[in-house]
């Protein structure tokens, strides 16, 4: 009878252990959300500091997981460049015949402007689009498709190549005249009230067509800076695929 009885107790005394062991997890969990609100916050204080990529990345991370709302003040980046995506102008030629169309960096004029003529709004503390048209100034027709190669060169000589979106690109015809294929950059303005972050003062913008090893020379058009990122894998000023704009 006594040895049931220790049996008992000694049972009692393990379930008891797995209860408070328990108990303390949960305790765990529940004080992960104050810890999480706590890494979020040193997330969105990250995008003020420039000079770590562990803090641009993260700052990345944050701002491209704000969906809605995302082009409204104070709401982050509405995306972010593909982590370790390429710099340059290579794309993969579906074909040899599509490679005998491409367009060739001497064929075609390069102007700023949106499809409607719009310019970005460097004071904005969110994401805004900087566009470059390209027009078939050639005289045959061609093709375009993929994503250009685009260097960024600062006012101090400094350059950011720019990573790519994840965003699938399409084949654009161009017949002689046309003017419908955009080049598209998701830049992240610094606002001049911000003080802290880093700014990239872009002076230049070196832009190679797609499959194309030459480039051409643009002055950039706009005044202001952009939040420099260009150590990070997902910064939120990146390149997206050549479009029809």
């Amino acid at each position: 009878m006594s040895a049931k009885l220790n049996r008992a107790v000694r049972c009692t005394a393990a379930v008891l252990a797995v209860i408070a062991v328990g108990a303390g997890a949960t305790a765990c969990d529940s004080s992960s959300g104050p810890s999480s609100s706590a890494k979020a916050g040193a997330h969105s204080d990250a995008a003020k500091d420039s000079t770590s990529d562990t803090a641009k990345d993260s700052t990345s991370d944050t701002q491209g997981g704000s969906r809605e709302g995302a082009h409204k003040p104070g709401n982050g980046v509405k995306k972010t460049a593909a982590k370790g995506s390429r710099t340059d102008a290579v794309n993969v030629a579906d074909t040899t015949a599509q490679e005998s169309k491409r367009c060739h960096t001497g064929e075609l004029r390069y102007s700023w402007g949106g499809p409607h003529g719009g310019a970005p709004d460097m004071e904005a503390d969110y994401q805004q689009i900087a566009s470059i048209r390209l027009t078939n100034s050639g005289g045959r027709t061609c093709t375009l498709r993929g994503f250009p190669g685009v260097r960024l060169i600062s006012t101090s000589g400094a350059a950011w190549d720019l990573r790519r979106s994840s965003v699938k690109p399409s084949t654009i015809t161009l017949h002689p005249g046309d003017d419908t294929a955009m080049v598209s950059m998701d830049i992240l303005p610094l606002p001049s009230t911000m003080k802290g972050p880093k700014p990239f003062r872009v002076s230049e913008v070196l832009l190679t067509p797609p499959d194309e090893t030459t480039h051409i020379t643009l002055k950039w058009p706009y005044s202001g800076a952009i939040l420099d990122q260009s150590g990070a894998t997902r910064p939120g000023t990146f390149i997206d695929p050549i479009v029809i704009g």
